[in-house]
This record gives structure tokens, sequence and C-alpha cells, in this order.
């Protein structure tokens, strides 16, 4: 009787939804077990955005329900991937009960705290040994800011973590914080490979209160009631800690060497790239970049953009343009670039790269009585494409050669306009990966290369579905374009935007 091929279950907790599906040994996923259940953080005044702990849980519970419900064989699933929005921090009690909402990669409550942290540290020393600047985004301010503003609920809460490793923790009992989500909290020493002492005492923080380190050498076996019993077919799987989803997407659409830039527009914005490190010689953080770790011998350094598909959504909503989305996009490829006499700041989720101002606003200049709709719409795309242009540049001069640029995400997927905007902006051929869960399908593989599984898929090129080609005359036009949105920034926030 011939074994069945080992399949992994991987779980993605995003920004605007939970996805679960099914991939086998290649990492290409198994059609028809994809279950995905949509969700929106809480926003309100002053910059909260929150998700709830409990509800994100009972989404996961969701879809892996459905996803075994669709599994016809319910057998041979051998591990469990798991993988989620960074940034997201979630205080529980002594038996794993969330006491706290998620508090988003998007809350800037803690603008302020991230501030006075910068002055009382030396920020740049703590940037180059975390990889990660003091940004409302990072767990160090959002946990000053509790702390200060909720002291009473700051020592009650006995951990500190993730979504995923909170999941995890009710799931199978496991206490571990991978390499990917730890490094990219700004509470990991790039040097020790640990969490940082020196921002741990400043703020009033014993290491105990916060998962240990682990990856995807140490993964679990065996569930805790009642998922023991909801879960027949998991229960010999081996489950991973929980990794990030930025890394991940790059392993899905096979962005993992130095030839290959990824970039990425989902809810929100982001170009990545992986190279080599050796875990005793960190690398040096370029102004403007972040570094994240991958797994032990390789690293993430890129930006991130915390507007992107939320800022395409929140204009075309609430600029009411009564028009379909292929109505909108056949407008957008239409519209002579940067046309519209207009200059925005793309900024409603504040500054993340390259000018890391969590306080930073958007704006919208140049507005006249002929202005229409589709003319700030335009517009506010093409202020996306001018900020992942300064990321490029950045991660350009620290990457050699003239590297491979693949797009992905879905606002990629959904729309033409984007992508060819991009390239016009960037002057360069804009390849679309194909993969449509390339976060999902990223922490499947890594999951299968840690048991030891040689397939080649992570390192082979990603199927691509279309590619853009800048059109000719519209690179200098938008060069002008954004040295407007330069002199822009300078003007508002009295800062260069790098």
């Amino acid at each position: 009787m011939r074994t069945p091929r080992p399949l992994v279950l991987s779980i993605d907790v995003g920004s605007s939804s939970v996805r679960s599906g099914l991939f086998d040994v290649e990492g290409d996923s198994i059609e028809g077990t994809a279950a995905r259940r949509p969700h929106r953080f809480t926003l309100s005044a002053g910059g909260r955005a929150e998700a709830d702990a409990e509800a994100l849980l009972d989404l996961v519970i969701q879809c892996i329900d459905e996803t075994l419900q669709r599994q016809a064989a319910r057998a041979g699933i051998t591990a469990v991937a798991f993988c989620t929005f960074l940034h997201g921090l979630v205080g529980t009690d002594t038996e794993g009960r969330a006491l706290t909402p998620v508090i988003t990669w998007a809350d800037s409550r803690s603008s302020d705290q991230a501030g006075r942290l910068s002055a009382m540290l030396d920020a740049e020393q703590v940037r180059q040994r975390t990889g990660c600047p003091l940004h409302s985004v990072y767990f160090p301010a959002k946990l000053s800011w509790i702390r200060e503003n909720q002291a009473g609920l700051f020592h009650e809460v006995h951990w500190w973590c993730s979504i995923g490793e909170y999941c995890l923790r009710l799931f199978t009992g496991m206490k571990s914080c991978s390499l990917s989500m730890a490094s990219a909290s700004g509470l990991f020493n790039r040097r020790t490979c640990g969490w940082d002492r020196e921002l741990l005492g400043t703020l009033g923080l014993d290491e105990s209160r916060l998962f240990p380190i682990g990856d995807r050498e140490s993964p679990v076996r065996g569930l805790l009631p009642p998922f023991e019993q909801r879960w027949p077919a998991l229960r010999p799987a081996a489950w991973f800690p929980a990794l990030g989803d930025g890394p991940c997407s790059n392993v899905g659409c096979g962005c993992t060497s130095a030839d290959r830039i990824a970039l990425m527009i989902g809810t929100t914005g982001a170009v990545r790239a992986v190279r080599d490190v050796r875990p005793d010689v960190p690398s040096h953080v370029a102004a403007g970049l972040w570094t994240y770790r991958l797994d032990p011998g390789r690293e993430l350094v890129g930006g991130v953009l915390g507007d992107g598909g939320n800022l395409f959504e929140w204009m075309n909503s609430t600029l009411d343009l009564d028009l379909a989305p292929d109505e909108v996009d056949a407008a957008l490829l239409a519209a002579p670039p940067a046309g519209h006499g207009l200059t925005v700041l793309p900024f409603l989720a504040g500054e993340r790269s390259t000018g890391w101002n969590p306080r930073a606003r958007g704006a919208v200049v140049g507005m006249r009585l002929d202005t229409s709709g589709l003319d700030i719409l335009q517009a506010g795309v093409e202020a996306v494409a001018y900020r992942f242009a300064a990321i490029m540049r950045l991660l350009r001069a620290e990457m050699p050669g003239a590297p491979e640029v693949i797009g992905t995400g879905g606002a990629l997927r959904s729309s033409a306009a984007w992508g060819q905007v991009l390239s016009d902006v960037l002057d360069l051929p804009l390849a679309c990966a194909e993969e449509p869960e390339a976060s999902s399908r990223g922490a499947a593989l890594l999951v299968l290369e840690a048991l030891g599984y040689a397939s080649r898929a992570e390192a082979s090129r990603p199927r691509i579905s279309r590619t853009f080609f800048p059109r000719p005359g519209t690179a200098q036009a938008h060069r002008a374009a954004i040295r407007e949105q330069d002199r822009l920034h300078a003007a508002i926030f009295g800062n260069p935007a790098i």
C-alpha cells in the first residue's frame, strides 16, 4: 500500500481576512480546500486600530473546520503552518486567554511614546541593534503606551505575544515565538538573537513575560481540549511556531535570493528582498529600511507602507465614484500620468517607510473647481507608487546588480492600473506572480523545508500571470510629481522623506 504524500495545512491571519488551505509537498495548493473569512480592524479617533483576539481566534477555527471538511480523505496532514500580520500585540492571562485586544500595526496611539523613547535612548543604536526604528508600529512604543495609560493592565498581563502565538498556545499549549515574528517586534537583539535586555529594562518588562524565541526546529504534536476532539485529523500533525506574513510572502512568490525583489500591494504595501546573513555578524541597517529574520541564515531587508489597497478602497468608497471596478481601472489606465495637477501624501495610517513619522497624516493639495473624484483617486494611486519608488531607491543601493521585481498581493491581482502605474513610476518591468496566496504558500514551504522534504519550489522562479512594462515618456512626468511630493512632505513635516 502506497504511503500518501504529505500535506501541510497553512493558516494565514491577514489584515483583512483569515485564510486556510492545504498544500502538497511541492508547495502547490490543493484545489477545493481553501477557506476565507473577512474581518476589519476597529478604528476610532486618536489613532486606535485594534482587532478582537477572540473574534480572530473564532475565524481561525472556522477556517480550519471548513478546510478539514473539504478534504475528502481527512488524512495525510503532516504539519500545520501558521503565519500572521506582523506587529500585532496581545496580552494574555496565565491560562493564555486574551486580556487585551490585538493592538495592530495601524494603531498610532503610541506616537508620543515612540518619540520619548527616541529621546531617552540612542535611537540609531537601537535601530542597528534591533533592525527596527523606534516607531508606533513596533512593540516598544506600544508597551510603553500601555504602561503609561493602563498601568494595572500592563502588570496584570502574564504574556505578551502575537495573534499567531495566541492561537497556537490555546490549540496546542505551544509557548514559542519564531525568529521572523520576534525580529519584527522591535524587541529582538540581532547580535544575541534573543530579546533585547536594554529595551526590556527601559520598559520595565521581564523577559519571562515574552515567549521564548524558537524556530522551525521546535514543532509540537498533539492538541489540547476541546480541539483534540474537534480536529482528529490534526492530532498527529506537527504544529510549527507562527511566522510573519511578510517573510512568508517572499518565499511564496519565489523571492528568496538577491536577484529578485518582491513588491507587494495588499491592504498595505511592501518592498522586500532576502539576503544571506551571519548570525554572529549583523548587517548594517540602511536609513529608511528595516531588517527582519527569515531564518537563522537569511534576513529580509526592505520597507513598508501603511497605505496600499486600503487607501484605494477608502478613496473609491469616500469619493463615491459610482463606477464598476473595471471602469475605474480603464479610466486610470487612460488618464495622462500625473496630469491632474494634484500632490498627495498617502499617510492615512501614518508614515512608515521611509521617513518613519507616526504623526504624519494624509493630504491632498492642488484641488480646483474642475478636479474630479477620479483625479483624486488617480493621484492617490500614483502617490503610493512614489513611496514605493523611494523604498526601491534605498533597497537597490543595498542589493547589487539589477534584481527582477516580482509583484504580488490582492490589489495587484485585482487591478491592472496598480501594476501599470508602478511599472511607469519605477521605470522597470513588473512581473506579477500568479500565486494568489503567497504568504500561505510560503509558510507551507518553510515548514516542508524544516521537515526535510527536498522540494525546490521555494527557489524556483514563480509562475508569472502578467508582466507590465513602462510606457514611453511616463517616467519623466512622474519624476516631476515625485519632486512635488518631496517638497510637500518637507514643508509640512520639516524633514525630507529620504
